[in-house]
């Protein structure tokens, strides 16, 4: 019962403020754009008035007419739920499928470069992914493709590891980002400069180096955030 009434208050203030923001907007095209003639601003705001009292009353009016067609206001709210979960539950998908095929290579030849092609393009859909909270329902998808690519950029890095993982492993505490960077060191960049043709500047390939940590980083960073969701389930 409170609920309900708090409801109630809620559409009630929400129907003013789209009430007054209608006559404030009015105004503004009449006086300061003249925009709208004494008439058309009257008929303007009487229009977002009768829309901000069917919003503060949406709880009790069950129907109202438009054009002398009645319109029943808990059966378009119905509809309106209905089709928006609907659209949750495609977005899913459409996320499933982009997860998916973040793991495909693009077919371009390597640059050598020591950040793995695919991780960008990953993280930034993992952030869409956040953003409309799908995470849970995309867990599994998600924890797979993230393991591919941890593979892929742990391995990248094996010059200052000296360790290499398959699909499946798992990475731990021993794993993790911020001992590549204390491991890394100067020698292992000249040993890198040594293998490529053409050769490349000292900073060049240490910067290369330093985003390929970071981009392994921010895939742990995913990982630690699915371990957290999955204790909490």
């Amino acid at each position: 019962m409170k609920t309900k009434k708090h409801k109630s208050k809620n559409n009630i203030v929400f129907g003013a403020v789209v009430g007054l923001a209608g006559i404030a907007c009015g105004l503004w095209l009449l006086i300061s754009l003249e925009k709208l003639s004494g008439t058309e601003f009257v008929a303007f705001s009487l229009g977002f008035a009768v829309v901000g009292l069917i919003i503060a009353f949406a709880a009790e009016v069950q129907e109202f007419s438009i054009a002398g067609n009645g319109v029943k206001l808990k059966e378009l709210r119905s509809e309106a739920e209905r089709t928006i979960e609907d659209l949750k539950r495609a977005r899913t998908e459409v996320f499933r499928f982009m997860v998916q095929k973040s793991i495909e290579f693009s077919g371009v030849l390597g640059s050598g470069s020591k950040v793995d092609e695919r991780v960008e393009q990953f993280i930034k859909l993992f952030e869409q992914i956040e953003k409309f909270d799908c995470i849970k329902e995309l867990q599994i998808d998600i924890s797979k493709a993230l393991n591919i690519l941890m593979v892929g950029q742990f391995n990248n890095l094996a010059f200052i590891h000296n360790n290499t993982k398959s699909v499946g492993d798992i990475f731990g505490s021993k794993e993790k980002p911020d001992l590549l960077y204390i491991e890394l060191k100067d020698e292992m960049i000249n040993q890198i400069i040594e293998r490529i043709q053409p050769k490349q500047e000292f900073e060049y390939v240490k910067e290369d180096v330093i985003e390929g940590i970071k981009a392994y980083a921010k895939l742990y960073a995913i990982k630690v955030k699915l371990d957290k969701l999955e204790k909490e389930l």
